[in-house]
């Protein structure tokens, strides 16, 4: 555990030198520590965002911040679901890569109150899913959750995009 506040208590004199030092250059600090959502640089033709918790995060785990009134698990509904998936691969990228310039590329549509709810209800519900998983090592019966929690998405995103 010593080792660990050690580690924030040097980050943090790190980041007053950068912010102090004239010469230094100090970008992005305003999203350290920041809760937002994220995702790995290279995916399958299926993309699949996460929620991220207070961290800082490299270049090969894609963050990005809400600037909006949106919180950030509509957009990671949004980004794990088979349209946006599918739009990426045939509009915006067809690599094995998705990166921030290509996630700033997305059609998001603002959802009404009873949309919006619904999504956030369901990535709510697929993470308590993740976190029994990581718990239990795994069921069939997750999987299944998990599963109609996927087509729950999917269909939810389809009505939005009026698809």
């Amino acid at each position: 555990m010593g080792v660990g506040i050690e580690v924030y208590i040097e980050f943090n004199i790190s980041v007053l030198f950068l912010k102090t030092d004239p010469k230094a250059r100090y970008q992005g600090h305003m999203f350290y520590f920041r809760e937002g959502f994220c995702w790995i640089d290279v995916n399958s033709t299926y993309l699949k965002a996460r929620v991220k918790s207070n961290g800082i995060f490299d270049v090969l785990s894609m963050s990005l911040f809400t600037m909006t009134d949106i919180p950030d698990i509509y957009f990671v509904g949004l980004i794990n679901s088979e349209f946006i998936s599918l739009y990426v691969d045939n509009f915006i990228n067809n690599t094995s890569h998705f990166q921030i310039n290509d996630a700033r590329q997305l059609p998001i549509i603002i959802p009404d109150s009873d949309s919006l709810k619904t999504v956030c209800d369901v990535v709510k519900k697929a993470i308590a899913i993740k976190i029994t998983d990581l718990h239990s090592k795994g069921t069939d019966s997750i999987t299944k959750d998990m599963l109609i929690l996927q087509e729950l998405i999917d269909s939810i995103v389809f009505q939005l995009y009026r698809i």
